[in-house]
This record gives structure tokens, sequence and C-alpha cells, in this order.
């Protein structure tokens, strides 16, 4: 595994705050910085990345251990004031990195950052959360320093017990000629009981102001083989200076980037109307030497233009004796029809169409009834407990209205199911819901 850092810091300032950038950011320069996935719940080798601190496969880590886990809610003996969690991404396999703190503050990260650009903004940030349970007491939390060439820039605070994970983050701005930084991270509060806490999505990237993308027409993105070239234009804001460098770039059906034209245009015009999927994007630096150097540039916002085919192919059903609408035509045997349309992008669309009928196969269900319990009660019921035949995909209608199989809270009277396969064949049945007799009470005349 690659060896990730997370650092704060902000301009040389007595009173430092954090903020994450305003503007675009480049690509992460650490790649890693997600620690990764995979299936086993711990990562069973020791990446060497904290500093002081002993790598311990078992659980729960304890004072001046960490692990790289994908889900602290699977371990054994787990503390019962810690919270199980996974890693903050959609990857139910994604590791994150769990640090129990030492009983003494002190660092627990460090690394060198290389081939930086000088007089470049960039901005760290991490996302990190407080591993005991909320509302817990008499745990400390958490208070991390971060420290550039060994001096202490910035410092988190507590953070607390929200069980929630929390970007922290800030910008900064390398000295000229700067190409290198030495990166520490530093536990503040004592170890002991609290003091625990997860990191995740590591991020080191260059920041720029805003870059976006506007298009200059009053069409929709989504293009007809016949439509006119449309100009794409790379709006920067805020770059403080005129000499900012743009490189734009094209990729093609999820392609890999490839650049377009010479640097220095602000705007392309795309004017190819072969049918697939283009996004454009542009990147943007200070200068043309930095526009050449990943960890230097910045990445504008995305447009996604579609050009739409004019010859579609389709497929499809229908059950034998349901007419199939093909435009003007009704369909009732199988084979391939052509017709053409206007799109709701008012495209000229040929469509080409294979259809298959196929033989209306009988459908059976067997259908529970209950009348109401007494006159006007509304209380009986229709179950439908299984369907046969057909295609399967049932759609169950009950006097024309979509419905689920069991259907309670019923009065007396007559009720239409229909039952629709995937394909449209159906069958009919009727279901009579009786109304008790009403119960009358009769009393003779008084009797001396």
């Amino acid at each position: 595994m690659v060896r990730c850092i997370i650092v704060f810091f902000v301009l040389m300032s007595a009173c430092l705050t954090a903020q994450v950038c305003g503007g675009n950011l480049g690509e992460n320069i650490f790649t890693d910085g997600d620690f990764g996935c995979g299936s086993d719940n711990i990562l069973q080798v020791d990446p060497g990345i904290a500093t002081g601190y002993r790598y311990n496969v078992q659980t729960p880590p304890a004072d001046g251990d960490y692990l790289i886990t994908n889900n602290s809610g699977l371990w054994q003996g787990a503390y019962p004031t810690w919270l199980g969690i996974t890693d903050n991404s959609d990857d139910p396999d994604g590791y994150m990195m769990v640090v129990n703190a030492s009983f003494d503050p002190g660092e627990f990260y460090r690394d060198t950052v290389e081939n930086l650009c000088g007089g470049t903004l960039y901005e760290f940030s991490a996302d990190i959360i407080n591993m005991i349970i909320p509302g817990t007491t008499d745990h400390s939390d958490p208070n991390v320093s971060f420290l550039l060439n060994g001096d202490i820039l910035y410092t988190t605070g507590n953070v607390p017990k929200t069980g929630e994970w929390e970007k922290y983050g800030f910008t900064f701005s390398t000295e000229p000629g700067q190409s290198s930084l030495i990166l520490t991270l530093q536990n503040n509060a004592p170890g002991g009981i609290g003091n625990d806490l997860a990191l995740d999505n590591i991020s080191f990237r260059p920041c720029g102001p805003s870059a976006e993308i506007s298009v200059d027409t009053d069409k929709t993105i989504r293009l007809c083989e016949e439509s006119d070239p449309i100009t794409v234009t790379a709006i920067l804001s805020d770059t403080g200076t005129d000499d900012f460098s743009i490189q734009w770039q094209r990729s093609i059906d999820n392609g890999p980037w490839s650049d377009l034209g010479n640097p220095g245009e602000d705007f392309f015009v795309h004017d190819i109307f072969v049918p697939g999927d283009y996004l454009y994007r542009y990147l943007s630096a200070s200068n043309d030497a930095n526009l050449l150097n990943t960890k230097c540039r910045i990445i504008s916002d995305l447009v996604a233009i579609q050009v739409v085919p004019r010859m579609v192919e389709v497929r499809d059903s229908t059950c034998q004796g349901i007419p199939y609408i093909f435009g003007e035509s009704s369909l009732t045997e199988s084979g391939v029809y052509i017709d053409t349309f206007i799109s709701s992008l008012n495209c000229d669309s040929i469509v080409a169409l294979t259809l298959d009928v196929l033989p209306d196969v009988p459908i059976t269900a067997e259908i529970v009834d209950m009348d109401p319990s007494c006159f006007q009660y509304t209380d009986g019921s229709i179950s439908i407990r299984t369907i046969d035949g057909g295609y399967g995909g049932f759609l169950v209608e009950i006097n024309g209205l979509e419905s689920e199989r069991f259907v309670p809270d019923l009065s007396s009277g007559s009720y239409s199911i229909m039952l629709t396969d995937q394909y449209g064949c159906n069958e009919t049945f009727q279901i009579d819901l009786d109304n008790p007799d009403e119960l009358v009470v009769s009393i003779p005349d008084d009797i001396s």
C-alpha cells in the first residue's frame, strides 16, 4: 500500500482556521488516500503508515495500536462504547484507518510530498470520525495538530462524538521555488478512556478558481445526428492573473482523456455527430509549465454531450391476440418492421422493430375471498395465493386499479381481478363478496 498522509496547513499566520477549497480541485496526489479495499475485515499486512504506533490485527486495538479495516462492526470483542461503522464510501469492502491513541500525546504520522509547484495553492482534507458512541460520558475526544516541516500550523480542536464522518480541510500556498513538504500528524489528547478515531479519504490536491463550462446554445446537450455544431466555453473566476493556462480535453464513450487544440484556447467547438457520448473538460494552471505537472493543475467541471443515433434497433414481445401499436400500425404477427418517427428531441429517427408474438398461455390462480363479518361491515378481503401459467412478472389489477395480492378492508360487492403477465397475456376473474343478513331484533307490544 502506498503511504498516505494528512495535514492541515494554512498561510503562515498566528490565527489559523480550516477552510476547504472554494473553487475546483486537481487530481488527488495520494491515490491510495482511501486506504484501498479488500474482502478481509482486517488488512493483514502492516502498511507502515503510523510513526510510533503498532500495527495490530487483533481487535479491538489497544492504546498505541492502529489497524486498517472495512467494518468495525464485525470485530471480535469490540469495545461496547465504540461505533460499528464502515469506511466513508459506497464500497462495502472499502478500508479505513482506525487509531486507538497512545497514553502520551505525540506524533503518529509523518511523510514527505515531492515534486510540488512553487507559488501554488493546495488543499489538504480528510474525513475523520470520533469512534465513541454519541452521548457516552467520561470518554475524551480526539484532538489533532498538523505540522509543516516540524511547526504546528493547525489544530482541529476536539473532534465531537457525532457518530458521523466529517471532512476537515484547509488551503495553503507553497513558497516560490518550493517543491517538497514534510507533513506530520500529531495527537494532542491523552490516551486511556476515549481519544479514538478513524480516518478515510485523505486528499492532497491543487486548488484553483471556480472552473465552469458554458454551452453557447439554447438546445439540449443531447443532440441529433443532423444538429449544428455547438461551442463550449471555459469560465474561470477570480484567477488573480490574466496568464492562467488552459488545455481542453475530451473523452469519447468513457474512454481515456485526450488533449484538444492548442493550450490557451478558452473555447472549443463540438462538431462530431457520430452517435456516442462525449465528455469535455479543461485543465488549468498558473502557467504553461505547471499545466504539464499533474500535481499543479486543476480540473474543470464536466459537460456531457450525447449524439443520439438516427437508426435504432428495438426488440419486443407481445401476447397473441393483443395488437402491438407501432406508429400508425397495429401489429399482430411476428416479424421485422421499420418505421420513421420524430423523437422527443425533434430528431429524425428510423426504428427497426423485431417483434415476437407469443402464444397465449392460460393463466390460473388460487384466490381466497372472505365476506364481511357483519351487515355493512368493511372487513372482507381478497387474497391471491398462487398464480400459474403465463410468462411471469404479473401485474394485479382490481376493478381497474393496480393492487397487491392481498387486499383487506373490503365491503360487499363485485370485484374484477385482472392478472397480466410481462408480455400482456391476461386473465380476468370475478369475485363477489356477500353482505351478511342484517341483524333485526323485534320486541312485542307491552303486556300487563
